[in-house]
Formats: C-alpha cells, structure tokens, sequence
C-alpha cells in the first residue's frame, strides 16, 4: 500500500520520492488508525507482477480470487475486492472471489488430529471453488496459480488441488513473486522452479510403495517428474514397473538380478513381490508360470532355439555334447500308442531337430534332465494349476482369493505369511538352476534400489550413486 501526502523536501525513514512526491511506505500488516491528508493510492505490485510475466498475449480469461475475510485485526480488509477491481481495470472482466476463512475463523483446529493444520471444511471450500473454475476447461487452456502472501499451509493445499482438478485438462504452471524489496527492484513474477523437496519426498514415497511390492504404484507416484532436473533416479522406478508388467528392459538397466539370464529367477522375483504387494491374481499366475520358466530353463540347456516353427512349435536343435532323448517314453516317434504319446516331451524330425510337447514335462524332469526338484514343483504346479484358468475368468472374489491363498499354501508353493521364495521347493529348483542364495534375491533388489534412491545430487545435477557403499555382491 502507498500512501501519498502533502510534499515534503526529503523523505524521512520509511518514505521514498517518487514522481516528485513523497511516498510513505508501510509494512502489509500494519494497521492505520488515521489515514494522512491527501490522496490514498492503494497498489497492488505483486499481482501486477503476475500480469506483466503473462503479457497480453496470456492475459486470462477469468481468474478466482482466495481470501479471508474475518472480522479482526489479523486479516487485510477489502484485499479481495481491491484486486477484483484491480483485474477487471486490466480486461479481466470474469472474477470470482472465495472467502476461505470469515468472522472468527481459525484456518487450523488443533484440538482435532485430522484438522490440526488445516480444517477439513475450509480444504472443501477451497476445492470446491476450483474444482468449479476447473470444470469447463479444456488440455489446451492454461491454468497459472499464484499463491504470494496469505498462509502458507493453505497456500500449499491450494497448489495441490489445482493440479488435482487439472488432471487430464489444462496445464497447471506456477508463479511466484519474490518480494523486490529485498533485491532492492520492483516486484517480478518467475515461473516457479523445481523445488528439490519435492524429488526428495517423491523419493521415500517410491521407496514406501517398492517395499510393499506395489511397483506400478511407484511409479505412478513419480513419473510426473521424470525428465525434471536431477531427477534421473526416477529410471530405477521405471527399470522396475517394466520388469513387473513383463516388459522389454530399458537398454540402460544395470540392475542385474531384472537382466538375470535365467528366466525361473526372475519369475520367482515378480511373485514375490506379487505376494509382498497382496496381489493374489498375479501371484497365481506367476507362480504356474514360475514352473514353465523352470522348465524352459533346463531344456534351453540342452537345445537351442532354431528360429523356425512347426504346428505352432519351436523346432529346437541339440546343444553339442548333450545326450539326444533316445530313453524310452522321451520319444513321440517311438510310441504307438497314441494316449500314451501325449506323456512323451519330444518329436525328433526328419532332419535330426526337434520339437518339444509341454504335455510331457514330467518325464522331461525325471528320465532326460533327472531332476527331482523340477518334478517336485510340476508336482505341486499341477495340484493348483487350474487356480489359474478360476483368477483369469472369474470376479476375485474374497472367497476365491482366500481358497487361491489356501491352495497355494497347502502345496507348499506359497509360504503361511505369503512369501514364495522362502519355500524350500522354490529354493530347489533355483540353487539347481545356479542361483546360490535365493531366498535373498528380493532383498538384495531392495538394498540397490535404496541405495540409488538414497544417493545425493551431485553438481551436475545428477543423483551420485557412486558416492554410497555398494549393494550386496552380483545385485
């Protein structure tokens, strides 16, 4: 607020010339008993500030005001309708002002855990009056949201919902008006930097929902920020929510145990976090699909992919030094018998190839590869395996998610406190398969992922995993 006087030869303390004039400078919150003869000139520099950073070319087409008007000393009187009136002498003919707090009002009831900074009828107030600026507004129109002064918890619940109610329409950019008075200038508005809190507290947010298995939630939580300043680390997010929705890798993934050559390990990693995130659907599912990885393991031990296919098939061709099938029941071609064909797991072709038939899995474990811990998984896969057909074609239900959850238990694939790489004819099959600590494997994925997530900026920019001790060996 500037108030001009009668002319004077020097300014005193808290008065500056200007124009010719004396201009008596006071503090916002202070409070007039007698107001000096003369003319009363009542500024407003910080939403001029905001005007002149949009230019004519974005002066907005409406504009909704957020004031308090209580009935004390604590609030500026008529701010709201000074800077309505201020709007509309600019072009801005559509204002609405919203009184978030009046009469005796306090923003915070601290008596009250849920309302302890800000009460949840003036949150309703807020948001309903932008949720109705909002509606009407197109992804192509642009929201600028410019909260200077007032209070600073209400400040930031207004920020937040404006970009709730823009989400799927316009784009939301914030302004800010540092106080020119300091810097010794005029009031300049700057669009508003990307705070390094808010990659911080995006950061433990992500790190909270990883532990619990919800990786798509992860990043759904952080992706907004991909591609913002120092906010690199949000790759680890995405190298993760790829690896659980099974797909392709980013070529940049250094994090070994989701590049794992065997394909039973990685497997076993999403229904564990499955398990971990209660995602009992997927868990079913990866755990039947936990076998078939098992099993192409070892058969890619002993043949290799031709490239080709027939009837649907891969044609597969023997590995060198590996024994060919020859035992009785391995082969189609020497059973007669056509029920009994269906038990053996190859064909061999005209030209040495062969293909391989699911169906005969079993004698594959037990009479080619001789391993008991795959049979012991087929086993137990095909005690529960149509849970997988109930949980694709069927509501889950609680009653089926807690007959899955029985099942699983019961066939001791899945653990009493929902683990699955805890259970020993998990762990089996992986140690044969090469992997040495199993039971370990999400764990140590955790430690990495931490570590990252926990490094520093450094002064590129650029999050310094370096810089913190290394995660477990090989992970």
């Amino acid at each position: 607020m500037g108030i001009e006087g009668k002319p004077k030869l020097e300014p005193a303390d808290n008065e500056e010339k200007s124009g010719g004039q004396i201009v008596r400078k006071w503090e916002s919150r202070r409070v007039f008993e007698a107001l000096p003869d003369g003319e009363v000139t009542l500024c407003t520099p910080k939403l001029d500030a905001v005007l002149a950073h949009l230019g004519v070319t974005l002066l907005p087409m409406s504009a909704l005001i957020f004031e308090t008007n209580r009935q004390d000393a604590r609030d500026p009187r008529f701010a709201g309708e000074v800077m309505a009136r201020r709007l509309r002498d600019r072009g801005v003919e559509n204002v609405t002002r919203v009184a978030f707090l009046t009469g005796d009002e306090h923003l915070e009831d601290p008596s009250n855990e849920v309302d302890a900074v800000v009460r949840r009828s003036v949150v309703a107030t807020l948001s309903n009056a932008i949720g109705l600026a909002a509606e009407n507004l197109k992804p192509d129109d642009h929201v600028f949201v410019a909260t200077t002064g007032g209070l600073s918890a209400a400040n930031e619940i207004i920020n937040e919902l404006v970009r709730l109610h823009c989400i799927g329409g316009p784009s939301v950019t914030a302004i800010d008006v540092p106080d020119g008075d300091r810097a010794k200038q005029d009031d300049r508005a700057i669009e508003e930097k990307f705070h390094p809190a808010a990659g911080y507290r995006a950061r433990w947010h992500a790190l909270s929902l990883v532990d619990k298995g919800n990786l798509l939630g992860a990043w759904g939580a952080v992706s907004h920020l991909e591609g913002a300043p120092g906010q690199e680390w949000t790759q680890v997010i995405k190298w993760l929510v790829h690896f659980a929705s099974s797909l392709p890798l980013p070529t940049d993934c250094d994090l070994a145990v989701l590049n794992h050559q065997r394909m039973a390990v990685r497997a076993g990693l999403r229904v564990e976090l499955a398990l971990r995130a209660g995602d009992i659907p997927r868990a079913v599912h990866g755990t039947v699909a936990f076998f078939e990885a098992a099993l192409w393991d070892r058969l890619l031990d002993c043949f290799e992919r031709t490239g080709t296919k027939k009837r649907g098939l891969d044609i597969l061709r023997l590995k060198a030094g590996v024994p060919a099938p020859t035992e009785q029941g391995l082969l189609r071609n020497d059973e007669p018998d056509e029920k009994k064909k269906r038990d053996c797991p190859f064909e061999r072709l005209d030209d040495g190839t062969y293909l391989f038939f699911e169906d005969g899995a079993g004698r594959f474990a037990r009479d080619y590869v001789r391993s008991a811990p795959l049979k012991a998984v087929l086993d137990a896969v095909n005690t529960v395996k149509d849970l997988r057909n109930d949980v694709a074609h069927n509501e889950p239900t609680p009653n089926l998610m807690n007959d899955a959850r029985t099942r699983m238990q019961t066939a001791a694939l899945w653990s009493q406190t929902g683990t699955f790489l805890s259970q020993a004819l998990v762990q089996d099959v992986l140690k044969e398969l090469g992997e040495p600590e199993p039971e370990k494997l999400l764990k140590n994925l955790l430690v990495e992922v931490r570590r990252r997530l926990r490094a520093p900026i450094n002064a590129d920019g650029i999050g310094d995993a370096d810089s913190l001790p290394e995660g477990p060996s090989g992970h």
